[in-house]
């Protein structure tokens, strides 16, 4: 997502000889939700050793970043495959850690008119999703807000979540950019590693479909590979510019995230805002305060014959960066060097578990209130993350919650090793390696709650125009 949209912006400002690079192959442009049924479609997400094009090119230690996490190597990436929630990070996580001028663009202005936030949402709506500002909806006590996505119904069955790959291929909807589609995506080639000489990125080395070592030349270099990927390019570039760099890179940071699932076999006694959006399947969620640091979200889905509606409420929460998260290379293995991903929580990221247990219990609380059933406490695991996670994520649904939480990496959304300000100036660039850039979420200094998405697709859109500059 965040190179294609970095190459969109660079293709619609007609600047210099750009191309995106991709290790897997093009097996079309199509998201998940359209090409699969819905069954198989959770399969791959949920199961993606079954995905030919999941590719997880790391080590791990402790029990995390394993299953659900890794890579959809193929052109396009995770943009084929993500749910479309579009929410932007929070004012208490922007205001510290980010640069001033990054927050600026994100928030206020930019390049002259509306804020990076807003002109995502203005393409998105362009494309096909739903504007923002629907109603929300109240359950007892608790007011949520109808959440944003960039999802459309397609006309062939299914649906899609908004993919960069639209501004090349165009199509019936007439969404597509000449300017953009001027730019080549070349699958099939994997990029090994960054050339460094003299402090700068002079290009890069690749493995291309013949197998075959090619050294290709450029004077900017953008990594946009996915945060660990990223960091192991990165930590690579960072050796041959200074040999007494560590070889590894802290920093690394997922989404917190626990959640239940109950089936209310009274759905007759729910109020009818509840039943409504019950048939409608809509997505809502509360938005994360500094204390909680995290966003909770719940969805009402109704049986076929109605008699029964499924409640589905997860958090999602911030987990702080700091040295015990962290992507370490071992440069006496072959090159490329190997790669082991070191993560773990902290006391703080335990208050924000505790914090969205209290959120789940209280929606937990009112639902039980509204149904006039016993309002008995929900039930969670002391040890974070399911060992089980898919099988609870399917269970059939039953009128006693199922608990679950994600372990770490499981969200996808690993972020932090290359942080604005820190590794990286304010324009993307690394200060070590001049001509080395990077976007996607391992440039952000802090993610607060708020999925990754929106914010990758707004800076990769001011590095497009920073570049082009």
């Amino acid at each position: 997502m965040a190179g294609l949209a970095t190459a969109a912006e660079l293709g619609r400002r007609s600047r210099g000889s750009v191309a995106v690079l991709e290790a897997g192959p093009d097996r079309g442009r199509t998201h998940i939700q359209t090409a699969h049924s819905p069954a198989e479609a959770l399969r791959l997400w949920l199961h993606p050793d079954s995905d030919p094009d999941f590719h997880r090119p790391y080590r791990t230690a402790g029990g995390v970043y394993r299953d659900l996490a890794g890579l959809r190597r193929r052109v396009g990436g995770r943009s084929l495959y993500w749910g479309g929630v579009l929410l932007p990070i929070e004012r208490w996580a922007l205001s510290e850690e980010w640069p001033d001028a990054v927050v600026t663009a994100l928030t206020g202005t930019w390049d002259g008119g509306p804020s990076l936030y807003q002109r995502v949402v203005d393409d998105v709506v362009g494309w096909g999703a739903e504007p923002p500002g629907a109603a929300g909806l109240t359950i007892g006590e608790l007011a949520f807000d109808r959440t944003p996505h960039a999802t459309r119904t397609e006309p062939g069955g299914g649906w899609s979540a908004f993919s960069p790959l639209a501004w090349w291929d165009g199509g019936d909807d007439g969404y597509g950019d000449p300017r953009v589609r001027r730019v080549p995506i070349l699958a099939g080639h994997d990029v090994l590693g960054v050339r460094v000489e003299r402090g700068r990125a002079t290009g890069v080395l690749v493995r291309g479909e013949d197998g075959e070592l090619h050294d290709l030349r450029a004077n900017r270099v953008v990594l946009a590979a996915g945060t660990v990927v990223n960091s192991r390019l990165a930590i690579q570039a960072l050796a041959a510019a200074d040999a007494d760099v560590p070889r590894e890179l802290p920093g690394l940071v997922d989404k917190i995230s626990q959640g239940f699932t109950v089936a209310l076999t009274d759905a007759e006694r729910l109020p009818d805002a509840v039943r409504a959006a019950a048939r409608e399947g809509h997505v809502y969620h509360r938005t994360g305060t500094v204390g909680t640091r995290s966003n909770q979200f719940v969805r009402f889905t109704e049986s076929a014959d109605g008699g029964t509606v499924t409640l589905d409420s997860w958090t999602m929460g911030e987990q702080r960066r700091g040295p015990h998260g962290r992507v370490r290379c071992d440069e006496s293995g072959a090159w490329p060097w190997p790669t082991t991903v070191h993560a773990r929580l902290e006391a703080a990221d335990e208050a924000v578990r505790t914090a969205q247990q209290h959120l789940l219990g209280e929606l937990w609380a009112e639902m039980t209130h509204l149904l006039g059933v016993p309002a008995d406490k929900l039930s969670f695991s002391p040890q974070h993350g399911s060992p089980d996670l898919a099988d609870r994520l399917t269970a059939v649904r039953k009128p006693t919650p199922l608990t679950y939480s994600f372990p770490l990496g499981s969200e996808q959304h690993e972020a932090g090793t290359l942080a604005l300000g820190e590794v990286l100036d304010e324009d993307h660039q690394f200060t070590a390696v001049r001509g080395l850039y990077a976007c996607g979420p391992s440039v952000m200094p802090r993610t607060g709650a708020a999925n990754p998405s929106m914010t990758t697709l707004a800076l990769s859109k001011r590095l497009g125009a920073i570049l082009a500059g």
